[in-house]
């Protein structure tokens, strides 16, 4: 009896553990149904990770190591608590200086079982594995047959992967960080096509403005580009107005103006080991991100140019003022760009080109602006390897200008000349894919060519001798 008495009460205490246990667990997964925002617990993140196949979340730190957080299999039922070190950047941060600052996010870089890769930033406690950044059955490679080597898995398509290419990851990735006086607007004329010109450039980053991740990866003759949304910017705003008093007489054959702020931003670059059996070897898939951290341009800053003054300022009240140069300090216009370009004809004055981005309340071809890396991280890349000096003139740094209280972002960019003979008038984009829907946003990159064609027109690179081919966009 009394062994019976002793059973009783422990199936008893088992059964409120098991209710308990099971309450808990239960409120964990409604807490991290979360897509706004990440739900933390005695300072760890709490994820549901949701879908199938392998993944790996990953944190680049300010020494240049890229920490692995969680490794694991999508789809458990209960979730998962991550320590994320963001202290680290924290106390990078915590200066004196007057700066604008977007902490970096977790990244998440995923394999599902059907074959498609992606990484995303990890901004929400509901992390869902899906999309088709890279669909490594066929969409973005060429068909091959024959099969794949021992301990690699065959998704039908060109390319197999390490079966424990995650095991790998750690050791492999890493990540650096570059402070840099970037482009951020630019504008060439060729040829003496435009007598007189008048512009008009603005630029205003406030908290209402996020850091984007900007993902390329680069699997054999293919560039896949992506963004996804990190932290928005803190700290001291920054408002620039360049502008032309009045018209300025174009009378040199190449005429050229660049606005350029002080950026720090992060690249991490990683390899995944992959068999392609088109070419029966052994190869790696590069995937970059870049990410603004940190701009050191800021204040208010009203600057002119005039016939007979030139360059100066009116109002200059901030810390690392823009500098207005006449050669780009850029890597290179994204060779994924895409060129907008419109026909001018000979005669009065005409509006050149005009962009206005402003914000709203999602990341949009509206809503968002693009700059160019800066020679110091594509000359890094190049260095690391070929493959990765490939991608380096495929990306940009990306901005979001979302709504918010108090606060308000913006991007102007107009031009308009009195011409002087027909001529195309345009600028670049970059078209890059958004969310796990995979759609297409071109976000603008604003330099702009005008030109009569007759000289290889968009600008190259002078320091990289890199140069866009525009023949094929009209």
């Amino acid at each position: 009896m009394g062994i019976t008495m002793v059973s009783r009460e422990f199936l008893l205490v088992v059964w409120l553990l098991i209710l308990f246990g099971g309450t808990i667990v239960g409120a964990l997964n409604y807490m991290v149904n979360n897509e706004d925002s990440v739900s933390r617990i005695f300072g760890y993140d709490v994820y549901k990770i949701e879908g199938s196949g392998n993944y790996v979340i990953y944190y680049p730190l300010p020494n240049g190591s890229v920490k692995v957080l969680k490794i694991g299999k999508a789809g458990g039922f209960f979730p998962v608590f991550v320590k994320v070190p963001r202290q680290e950047w924290i106390k990078e941060f915590s200066t004196t200086e007057k700066a604008l600052y977007a902490p970096p996010t977790p990244l998440i870089l995923y394999i599902t079982k059907d074959g498609r890769l992606g990484v995303k930033s990890v901004t929400s406690s509901r992390i869902r594995l899906e999309g088709e950044f890279l669909d490594l059955k066929g969409s973005y490679n060429v068909q091959a047959t024959g099969s794949c080597p021992n301990g690699y898995m065959d998704f039908g398509g060109r390319y197999c992967l390490a079966s424990n290419w995650d095991f790998y990851f750690e050791s492999r990735a890493k990540a650096k960080t570059f402070d840099e006086w970037v482009s951020v607007m630019g504008l060439k004329i060729e040829n003496r096509v435009a007598e007189e010109i008048d512009f008009d450039w603005d630029l205003l980053l406030s908290r209402s403005t996020y850091s984007y991740w900007t993902i390329g990866i680069d699997v054999g003759p293919f560039t896949v580009l992506s963004v996804s949304k990190g932290h928005n910017f803190e700290g001291w705003a920054l408002d620039v107005s360049y502008q032309s008093l009045g018209p300025l007489t174009v009378n040199s054959n190449t005429w050229e103006r660049y606005l350029n702020i002080r950026v720090e931003y992060i690249v991490v670059h990683a390899k995944v080991p992959a068999y392609d059996k088109l070419t029966k070897k052994y190869v790696d898939i590069e995937i970059v991100q870049t990410y603004p951290i940190k701009i050191h341009s800021t204040g208010k800053y009203t600057i002119w140019e005039s016939p007979t003054r030139g360059i100066y300022f009116t109002e200059s009240r901030g810390n690392n003022p823009p500098r207005i140069t006449t050669i780009p300090n850029i890597w290179s216009i994204s060779k994924e760009a895409e060129w907008r370009r419109k026909w001018i004809s000979a005669g009065s004055w005409k509006s050149a080109v005009y962009v206005r981005q402003s914000q709203s309340d999602v990341f949009s071809s509206s809503s968002s602006l693009s700059i160019p890396i800066g020679y110091a991280a594509g000359k890094y890349l190049t260095g690391v390897s070929p493959r990765l000096g490939k991608l380096a003139s495929t990306l940009s740094l990306t901005f979001g200008f979302h709504k918010c209280m108090n606060a308000a972002s913006m991007a102007e960019y107009s031009v308009d000349i009195k011409p002087r003979k027909g001529c195309y008038a345009m600028y670049s984009v970059l078209s890059v894919r958004v969310g796990t829907s995979g759609s297409k946003v071109s976000v603008p990159l604003v330099f702009g060519v005008i030109t009569d064609g007759k000289s290889p027109s968009p600008p190259c690179n002078p320091r990289t001798g890199i140069c866009i081919n525009s023949k094929n966009h009209n």
